[in-house]
């Protein structure tokens, strides 16, 4: 090897040394001094409830706790830090690690930070889809994806009611927070529509459904590595594989490409982030004057038909499109730590966490919720043209983990990364679809 050679290779090792030992892009001795300032403000309880205080606590203990938890080996790939974000927060109140001040702060904060974020994330997630996909596949695809709601809260409830849970329990309780798309754009909206309908307050909904989505993500991974060792087995049933292709292609046939493509017309910039943030409040606000005129409709649900109305008729200019997607995107990779160390702390009670996860009905109904839905996506899909793994992953574990972080996860267990594009539709148009049939049981069930 040559000097320059030796130079070359020593820079890069010591470039990516240094990208490893940082943490959100700052130094990880500086970040360190960052959460040491934090704690000390938490432990000495001198923060003022306001949005400066929640909004940096949450979000330093946030990335702080995703950083360890993806640096763990195994536990990373089941989505580790995104569980830790969920779990340390409400562990260490509850052992009295943490003063109750520091829940008091998350809950007040979550209260007046949700509707901004859960705006962007559902009005950003369906406007910045793959209209192509959506047109050429989406039709077929959405026959997979709906069969499995449906069949995992047929089965499921009925599953529910003979072992005793309750039909109507394990549908809003189990499937529903399973099949939602996650914690975020899912169980927060959930919780939502299901204590204006209940009486219940959203943060004891909220507490009982979380466990389902924490649970239901691991099992997920851990079939999406099942099936990836089945589908290289050298017998097995035809049409049982396709090895990351999705569509059983005829002779001569090619392939289309659904990769999500930059748009250099549009590149970030602060202005279009205010745009983002502008446009998604505004139908967040049209969402709220719809649901007082309709009531039988929650806020949330106006604002899913609200964007995938614009997003499938093309209303919007695209630059509106890519600037609510830059918004989404600076809440899915600044923010959602943040979100998820709020609900942690400030609306999830660990004692009764502990309980439910200690219930063997619940477990159980949760683990065969991802069953039914995996099952029941694999095989619709060898109905209308699709391989069974696949489909099995896509449009099943798709749906049941736990949103971006969960899918990443499956995708990496199943060695299948070229399927992300549709497992955002399911975590999105799926987890939509799951809210607006709950929506409507609500009122008649709850």
């Amino acid at each position: 090897m040559s000097t320059k050679e030796s130079v070359v290779l020593n820079t890069n090792v010591e470039m990516a040394r240094e990208r490893k030992l940082t943490i959100a892009g700052i130094n990880i001795y500086l970040f360190i001094g960052i959460v040491t300032i934090i704690l000390i403000g938490i432990y000495m309880e001198v923060l003022p409830d306001n949005m400066a205080s929640g909004l940096v606590v949450t979000m330093v203990l946030g990335l702080a706790l995703k950083w360890i938890g993806d640096q763990i080996p195994v536990f990373n790939t089941f989505g580790g830090g995104a569980i830790l974000c969920i779990i340390i927060p409400a562990l260490f109140l509850y052992l009295g690690i943490f003063p109750q001040s520091f829940g008091a702060l998350t809950e007040s904060f979550f209260t007046s930070f949700a509707d901004l974020a859960i705006s962007g994330i559902v009005v950003g997630s369906i406007l910045s889809m793959d209209r192509q996909m959506l047109l050429k596949v989406g039709t077929r695809y959405f026959i997979p994806l709906i069969g499995a709601i449906v069949a995992t809260m047929a089965v499921g409830g009925l599953l529910g009611h003979l072992v005793g849970f309750g039909f109507t329990e394990t549908i809003f309780f189990v499937v529903g927070p399973v099949m939602g798309g996650g914690m975020t754009a899912g169980a927060i909206p959930m919780a939502e529509i299901f204590a204006a309908s209940s009486g219940e307050s959203a943060g004891t909904i909220l507490e009982r459904i979380a466990p389902a989505v924490l649970v239901s993500n691991m099992i997920c991974i851990i079939l999406a590595g099942v099936l990836n060792g089945l589908g290289k087995r050298k017998k097995k049933p035809k049409y049982f594989s396709g090895d990351g292709e999705m569509l059983r292609l005829k002779d001569g046939e090619k392939r289309m490409d659904f990769g999500k493509k930059e748009s250099h017309a549009h590149p970030f910039s602060i202005n279009n982030l205010m745009i983002g943030i502008i446009f998604a409040t505004t139908i967040f606000v049209l969402a709220r004057i719809l649901a007082s005129v309709i009531p039988g409709l929650h806020a949330t649900v106006w604002i899913i038909l609200g964007a995938a109305a614009l997003k499938i008729f093309c209303a919007l200019p695209p630059q509106i499109e890519k600037a609510t997607e830059h918004w989404y995107d600076f809440i899915s990779k600044a923010l959602v730590p943040a979100i998820l160390v709020m609900i942690s702390a400030g609306m999830i009670d660990f004692a009764g966490v502990v309980k439910i996860i200690t219930d063997p009905s619940y477990l159980s109904l949760t683990v065969i919720t991802v069953i039914i839905a995996t099952l029941a996506a694999g095989f619709l899909g060898l109905i209308i043209g699709f391989y069974f793994v696949e489909t099995a992953i896509a449009a099943g574990l798709g749906m049941a983990d736990m949103g971006g972080s969960g899918d990443l996860a499956v995708l990496s267990a199943a060695d299948r990364m070229e399927l992300m594009p549709f497992l955002q539709i399911s975590s999105r148009i799926g987890g939509a679809i799951t809210l607006l049939i709950l929506s409507f049981l609500a009122p008649l069930l709850l």
